[in-house]
């Protein structure tokens, strides 16, 4: 069966006509110009907007509390220790099931718009493998509705706590995309050894590696030319990314420029933050630079932190809002970082509404992309593979 979708805006541009057969965009015409059979699913988008589906770079869905009664949070200090602390008190308290709340606010992102979600699993004594078990198992029931890569995390630490490494190795036995590591210096004190332990195990299972990197100042900016280093030493170009990078907050010009030059060089795609407490990163001048960049929700309303809700293009919002982005070609920029962009930083498909490609696919009413950007509306329709999974911010399939 074809699905046509008529009357379409690509991106904002002149509507079209829009072909799809077996998951792909057959044909890209004229608006008015398809013919459909009696056998071919018909939708009249009146001129709303076409997006390729949204990428979300940094989902923490094992640790969401969402649709969990609210949880009153009291602690102060904005430190790693005290998000240490919270975590361990969360996995304590009262709760659904990790992969019923996972799967919650999953269900929440896909029926935003999010076709692609690299999601973060953590792993360490206590909770052992049962986050990236729920997460692995969530990645198969979801598989119509989203592509879902699992990163094995060690939020605490990898030598901070000890038995996690263990944890790690058997986590990509079991199956992970990729394992992570965090502040291999400033939280755990010997960077070297924790970049050869994430490196040796990605390179042993051949998988993704990735950073959360928090380190400030020159600190941060030696750590990622470090993790460049190993990165181009490995032939690894295209399989690490970093994400909360605090360096490239407030850098220096000198500091900026080996930033973008380590990530661009080596190949390493960068997960922008978007934080309360610090100022966005220079998106442009990376941009400009060639660094492969794309958007992550990040919090997921956990014990931590309220914020987080999976919806991409409110943190393209919240992102353009911060570095008081205004031109349209400044916004058009914030939505393809959502879209195309994030689609080529992290290696996916559906990088463009283009013949032949994948269609996923994301409908939403706008006369302009910059203005869905500055005021995120309720998405009209989400297509995986040409399937209808999600209509006006619900799922639809039989798996929502």
């Amino acid at each position: 069966m074809r699905t046509l979708l008529l009357n379409g805006r690509i991106e904002g541009a002149e509507a079209s006509d829009i072909v799809i057969e077996d998951g792909f965009i057959a044909q890209i015409i004229p608006a008015g110009s398809a013919q459909a059979a009696s056998t071919d699913e018909v939708i009249d988008l009146s001129g709303q907007l076409v997006l390729p589906g949204f990428v979300d770079g940094h989902s923490h869905a094992d640790k969401s509390m969402w649709g969990e009664p609210w949880a009153r949070r009291h602690s102060v200090d904005i430190t790693m220790d005290q998000m240490f602390e919270d975590t361990l008190e969360q996995w304590k308290l009262p709760q659904s099931s990790i992969k019923d709340r996972a799967r919650r606010f999953l269900h929440k992102s896909i029926a935003a718009g999010s076709t692609t979600i690299r999601a973060y699993a953590d792993v360490f004594p206590g909770i052992d493998l049962q986050g990236l078990h729920a997460m692995l198992e969530l990645k198969e029931e979801l598989a119509p509705l989203a592509d879902i890569s699992v990163i094995a995390f060690p939020q605490l630490g990898i030598l901070r706590t000890p038995g996690t490494l263990d944890l790690l190795e058997q986590a990509l036995k079991d199956g992970a995309d990729g394992i992570g590591g965090l502040d291999p210096a400033a939280v755990e004190r010997d960077a070297a050894q924790v970049l050869d332990l994430v490196f040796g195990l990605a390179e042993k299972y051949q998988v993704t590696a990735d950073f959360h990197a928090h380190e400030v100042g020159e600190l941060g900016v030696w750590l990622v030319e470090r993790v460049a280093e190993r990165t181009k030493a490995l032939g690894m170009a295209g399989n690490v990314s970093m994400c909360d990078v605090f360096a490239l907050a407030e850098p220096s010009a000198e500091q900026f420029g080996r930033l973008s030059h380590a990530f661009a060089d080596a190949g390493i795609a960068f997960s922008i933050g978007v934080h309360g407490l610090l100022p966005v990163p220079d998106v442009k001048g990376l941009h400009e630079a060639g660094v492969a960049m794309c958007l992550g929700s990040d919090s997921s309303r956990s014990l931590w932190s309220p914020w987080g809700d999976g919806d991409i293009l409110s943190r393209a919002m919240m992102m353009s809002y911060k570095s008081y982005w205004r031109t349209d070609d400044d916004l058009e920029l914030a939505a393809r970082l959502a879209t195309s962009l994030g689609h080529q930083a992290l290696g996916a498909a559906a990088q463009q509404v283009v013949t032949g490609e994948v269609a996923d696919l994301v409908v939403l009413p706008g006369e302009a992309v910059a203005e869905v950007v500055v005021q995120p509306v309720p998405r009209s329709l989400v297509l995986k593979r040409g399937v209808v999974v999600a209509r006006d911010g619900h799922l639809v399939t039989a798996a929502g």
